[in-house]
């Protein structure tokens, strides 16, 4: 029983843990949009206008930050750091200049409206019993041909509606992420026996936030019409 009593508090503590990390790392994210949008603005946009590699070459910072932490950051706390400061101060680059492309959108409904849905998807994944991992690796699996299809319309199609259905459809695909990351936090941590360290909760924190910032990000896109 105590045993039990042991094992539950310290799964909440590593839920917590990787909660703080996530809000922090969001925090640090909107601070450098706010002071990009705000203090920058001007040398922001004409970035964007002129330099339009500079965005991608921003993502393409941001998808190798990913990969560093997912291969060296779960046994190299000092790199998950690192990489995961970098990665949020980057995507708070790339944040405004999102923002900057769907300035007539209701940024502020598209952010309650996400903060809510990764709210109840989270507390879906931490309590429900029922197992996930189908659901996961479908939605994964699902990921990779929205992403492809993203390119597709970006490059190719350049489709309004063929943009709103990839919207409506990465809402749907990163909620069931969003549920089976969070049940993934504690198969880990149960795996583990209750060692699992600062590594693995920046690694997961940094997966919520990917969760998060893509259904912000989605949502936005159906709240508003892209400049």
């Amino acid at each position: 029983m105590d045993s039990q009593t042991i094992d539950v508090g310290g799964l909440n503590r590593f839920y917590t843990k990787i909660y703080a990390i996530l809000a922090g790392g969001i925090l640090l994210s909107a601070l450098v949009a706010y002071l990009t949008l705000h203090q920058f603005y001007f040398q922001a946009f004409m970035f964007v206008i002129n330099f339009p590699l500079g965005f991608t070459g921003l993502w393409l910072v941001e998808l190798a930050l990913v990969l560093l932490l997912g291969i060296k950051g779960r046994t190299n706390p000092s790199i998950a750091i690192a990489g995961f400061v970098v990665y949020s101060i980057v995507n708070g680059f790339t944040l405004a200049f999102t923002l900057l492309a769907y300035a007539d959108a209701d940024v502020l409904g598209a952010l309650l409206t996400a903060a809510a849905m990764f709210i109840g998807l989270s507390v879906t994944g931490i309590f429900i019993k029922k197992d996930l991992t189908g659901v996961g690796h479908a939605a994964y699996s699902a990921l990779i041909g929205i992403i492809l299809g993203s390119l597709l319309n970006i490059f190719v199609l350049k489709s309004g509606p063929a943009d709103l259905l990839i919207s409506g459809l990465s809402i749907l695909i990163f909620s069931g992420i969003t549920a089976y990351d969070n049940q993934r936090i504690r198969t880990v941590y149960l795996e583990s026996n209750g060692t699992a360290g600062l590594g693995v909760a920046i690694y997961f924190a940094l997966q919520l936030y990917l969760d998060f910032i893509n259904l912000f990000i989605s949502i936005l896109r159906i709240f508003g019409k892209k400049r």
